[in-house]
């Protein structure tokens, strides 16, 4: 098997892994607190990002996550997602 092959071997399991219903699932409990604690204005209790980075990530993963809707719903014909 060559470097290559075995990178994308490598990749493409963990891929399955992270994107399995229980990865999802986790994604969601990290969100879910962080929006908890977002709500009682204590943050800094579960991230040790300034407020502005953790603002971009937030807006970086409402991006790819919409992006990824409207690729996965035009391959089926589907309605674009707003």
């Amino acid at each position: 098997m060559t470097t290559q092959a075995m990178l994308e071997l490598i990749v493409r399991h963990q891929m399955v892994m992270d994107f399995s219903e229980d990865g999802f699932g986790d994604l969601c409990l990290k969100l879910d607190l962080l929006h908890d604690t977002a709500s009682l204005g204590r943050v800094e209790m579960v991230s040790d990002l300034p407020l502005e980075a953790l603002r971009g990530w937030l807006r970086e993963i409402i991006f790819i996550a919409r992006e990824t809707l409207i690729e996965l719903e035009s391959m089926r014909g589907e309605a674009i997602w707003n």
